[in-house]
């Protein structure tokens, strides 16, 4: 997207769209009305509504969303990692652990499969997985080996 396109005035207010989302406006870090947004950007509150039905707005609004976010990843990891020690309970949340380790690829998903009456389980590889559902397919084709 041309920043180009859009004037400074769109800029500054699709800028204080974006603080107002992440609660940075106002002093309690609670969102502001839009036509308070508005009337701080020195424009009229349909305004806002026409401006955020254009495309290249949105698209700047988004590209100053996703800077945000990423400018705050290392306090996103400081919270996971809290959580993952566990606070002041020490238990640590087994959702947090599950997002570190995935993370990391240090946890992957297992898939088990059941065959026969005596059932035995093992965990499968996704070539073994594939290979057994092409022999499935030939055998329904009726091309079995």
């Amino acid at each position: 997207m041309k920043l180009n396109n859009l004037t400074a005035q769109q800029k500054k207010v699709a800028q204080m769209l974006v603080d107002n989302e992440f609660g940075l406006l106002s002093e309690d870090g609670k969102k502001l009305p839009v036509d308070t947004v508005a009337e701080m950007g020195g424009i009229a509150k349909s305004t806002v509504y026409e401006w955020k039905k254009k495309p290249e707005f949105r698209a700047h609004m988004n590209e100053l969303a996703d800077g945000a976010l990423d400018s705050n990843r290392a306090e996103v990891y400081a919270a996971i990692m809290k959580l993952v020690r566990g606070g002041a309970n020490a238990v640590p949340s087994v959702k947090a652990l599950d997002l570190y380790m995935r993370r990391f690829g240090l946890l992957t998903d297992k898939h088990l499969i059941e065959t026969g009456e005596d059932v035995r389980r093992r965990e499968i590889s996704p070539e073994e997985r594939q290979q057994a559902l092409d022999k499935l397919d030939r055998m329904l084709d009726g091309k079995a080996e």
